[in-house]
Order: structure tokens, then sequence, then C-alpha cells
């Protein structure tokens, strides 16, 4: 065999190999790009959560307090929780919020109250957000609903601990 021969075979060798694996570096990064995007989704959904319970939590019962009782306003709190995480879902993601949950358990170091989700005992007056929300618009919709997706975030009144 000649060198010129051996060198022409190789190189639609090589060709052949590229084309065949082509298809399968643009599938896997189509994957790595969705994966990306849902990923992002769903942290801009935990953010909005957070940000509820944190805004609900501050619905501090000041009468209660006057009168030595760490406690929440529960329809305050519901109140805050609802709008601040709807706003942010719109804000962080350009969805509308599918559903939103949320809880306001005034509970004390007398009488724990359990996590409505997680099932731990509470000792602190607590809001407890959890959303939900379709995930962003993908390719992979045509074969399936489209992605819901999660986030809970809980926020406590606590006293402060110092040292």
């Amino acid at each position: 065999m000649n060198v010129s021969m051996m060198t022409s075979s190789r190189r639609g060798a090589a060709s052949a190999l590229v084309i065949l694996w082509i298809p399968v570096l643009l599938t896997a990064s189509a994957v790595a790009v969705e994966t990306g995007r849902l990923l992002s989704a769903r942290y801009q959904l935990q953010a909005a959560a957070d940000l509820a319970a944190l805004a609900a939590v501050q619905s501090v019962d000041w009468d209660a307090l006057a009168s030595g009782e760490v406690m929440l306003c529960v329809k305050e709190a519901e109140t805050k929780a609802l709008q601040y995480a709807e706003e942010n879902v719109i804000k962080l993601s350009g969805r509308e919020v599918d559903r939103v949950q949320v809880w306001v358990i005034n509970a004390s170091g007398d009488a724990p109250v359990d996590h409505p989700v997680t099932g731990a005992a509470m000792h602190h007056p607590t809001v407890v957000v959890r959303c939900e929300a379709p995930g962003p618009q993908s390719w992979f919709d045509l074969w399936r609903h489209p992605v819901m997706l999660e986030a809970e975030a809980d926020a406590s009144l606590r006293p402060r601990e110092d040292g």
C-alpha cells in the first residue's frame, strides 16, 4: 500500500467519525443548556420564597409583645407572604406563580408545634412559604408536560442569642 492511499483512507475515517459525533455533541450541549435554565429558574423561585418568608415574619403582634408574649399577626403575615411571593416570582423569573401556600404558626417554647412540611418541632413563631411555578419553556416540553418547580422557605421570630 502506498503512503498517499493510507492518508486518504484515514482522512475519510476521521470525517465519518466527526459526522457521527456532531448530533451527539449538539444533543449534549442542548441538554446542558436546558438543565442550566431549569436550575436558574429553581434558584429564582427559591429566592422569591425566601423573600416572602422574611417579609412575613416581620409582622410582629406589638400588643402581644408589650404584654411579654412573642407572636405574629396571622392575617397580616399571610397577606405579606402571598404578596411578596407573587411579586418576586414575576420580578425574578418573568412567570406567574402557580400556587403559594403560607402557614403562620405562633409556636412557643411551652407549646411547640410541628413544622407543616418537615414535621420538626418548632419553638418560635414561624412563617412557612411554599411556592410552585412552571419551569421555563423548553424543547423538552414537546414530549411531556412542562416542568413544575417547587421551593419552600421558613423564617422564625427568635430572641437574640448572646455569646
